[in-house]
Formats: C-alpha cells, structure tokens, sequence
C-alpha cells in the first residue's frame, strides 16, 4: 500500500495528465508511464554501472549507443523537438534491448509509444523527476506500481498485485536457489520473484567485504564475483525463467523491463501458452 501522501498526490496528479491528454484507458496510461519510468531508470542504472567502473578501474560498457538517447538529454530539448526524439529515436533504441530473439524483443515489437502530445511528454517527465523514485526504497517502488494497477477496475479480479518484498526474500531464501540451478515462476506479474532469485544467488556468491546493508537489512554492491564466467551466463541466459498470461503483453513487456533494469540483459519472460505448446 502507497502510504506517502504526497507521494501519492503525485502519482494521481500525473494520472489525470495522461487522462486528459488522450490515455483514456487505463492499460495504455500504465504502459506508457511504465515506459517512461524505464527511460528514466535505465539512466539512472548506467550511472550507478558508471560509477562502479570507476571505483573498480575497469572500462564500463555502455548501454547507450548514441549519448542524445539519455533521459537527462531529451528532456531537456523543446517540447516538439522531445516528442520527435522519443518517437524517432529513443523509443526504436529501447525495442532492440535484450538482445535479438529475446523476450523483450518481442514482446516490444508492437508496442507503440502512445503519447502524442509535447506538453503532456515535458509535462510527465517533470513529474517523474519530482517523485525522485530512484530514492525510494524497492518496497516503495513496488506500492507506487501496485497503486497504478488498483487504477484497474479488473486488476484484483486478474490477480495483478505484488508480493510484499520481505515476503518474496523470506521465500528466495528458503528454496535458496544455487549457481546451475533453474528457477522459474508461471505466474511472474512484474517478476518479483524472479529478481528475488537473481538477487539472492548474486548476495550468495559476493565477497562479504563488497556487500553492504540498508536500514531494513536489504543487500548491495551484489556483484557475485565468486561465481565463475560458466555460472554467471548461465544465470543470465538459462537459469531464471517466468511466464504470464497476459496476452495483451503490458505485464510481460513491465517484467521484462524489471528484469533488465536489475540486470538481466536478456530476460526469459513469455505468454504462458507458449510454455504450453
């Protein structure tokens, strides 16, 4: 539950812009703010990548081919000129993610970015900035989600909610998936679980001395540098697999991207009946 008002207050304030700038139904609002909130965190991950590089004195290898595609660049342009931006060039890049014959790739391949009006793009990308999401807590990033899809009249009925984050590590830790093992969830939602799994296994196989802990006990810096080369691909291309069955493909595509923005390059998130054939 989204207990920050002004938090909250935000979140409804940026709603009713989408609303009234032509998102009438609520799946497409939910999608296209989910794709600006990736936008806006996949920046924000390759400065933390950056600054990891740094620290460690290694070269870092950027997710961004072309440096006009960062948040921080377009947002800054003319309202027309962003709009364009996105469209032509921003929105194509974050397609081709994940790697060719991925999930995402596909799940991406007819995904529209549906805001069509400058003054509404400046105006949602200035409202992101000011929930300063990045500062909050996975807990909190998870209510704000979860208080967007009580916007849904179906949502409960579809079982679109989120298990608690202490709830998903208290049973990662239990099942304590290894380094070879396979972990899949038929019925992943944004994929909590699975990151759970990717987290634990990293936190599991990281030096003590490079872990460091939040107030509420959560785990950082995981960088599983005692697993091996074979490990550590296979746990980012076999070993974390989720399935939904959302055929509109707004969960797969917001799972996928929950994935990659906690570093899984090429997530293994697909509609259930293709599990099925």
């Amino acid at each position: 539950m989204l207990t920050d008002s002004a938090l909250r207050w935000k979140v409804d304030a940026l709603w009713d812009k989408l609303w009234s700038g032509g998102l009438s139904n609520p799946l497409d609002a939910i999608e296209q703010l989910s794709f600006l909130l990736f936008f806006k965190r996949l920046e924000e991950r390759e400065q933390d990548a950056e600054r990891a590089a740094r620290l460690r004195g290694k070269k870092h290898q950027p997710i961004f081919t072309d440096q006009t595609l960062r948040w921080s660049h377009w947002t800054q342009l003319p309202a027309a000129q962003a709009l364009s931006h996105v469209k032509e060039k921003v929105f194509p890049f974050i397609k081709t993610l994940g790697g060719e014959g991925g999930s995402f790739a596909e799940q991406m391949a007819n995904a529209e970015f549906k805001i069509n009006k400058p003054s509404l793009l400046i105006e949602a990308t200035k409202a992101i900035d000011e929930m300063q999401i990045s500062s909050q807590n996975q807990d909190v990033q998870g209510d704000l989600y979860e208080y967007l899809l009580s916007k849904l009249n179906t949502a409960g009925q579809n079982g679109q909610f989120r298990t608690p984050r202490h709830i998903i590590r208290m049973m990662v830790k239990l099942a304590d998936p290894r380094p070879g093992d396979r972990v899949c969830d038929p019925a992943a939602g944004t994929c909590g679980f699975l990151v759970g799994a990717y987290q634990h296994t990293l936190e599991t196989h990281t030096r003590p001395d490079n872990l460091s802990f939040d107030e509420d006990g959560y785990p950082h810096h995981l960088i599983g540098d005692q697993l091996s080369a074979e490990e550590h691909k296979f746990l980012q291309t076999k070993g974390l697999t989720g399935y939904d069955n959302d055929s509109g493909m707004t969960m797969l595509r917001i799972g996928c991207m929950n994935l990659m923005l906690h570093g899984i390059a090429s997530p293994n998130f697909r509609l259930l009946v293709q599990g099925l054939q």
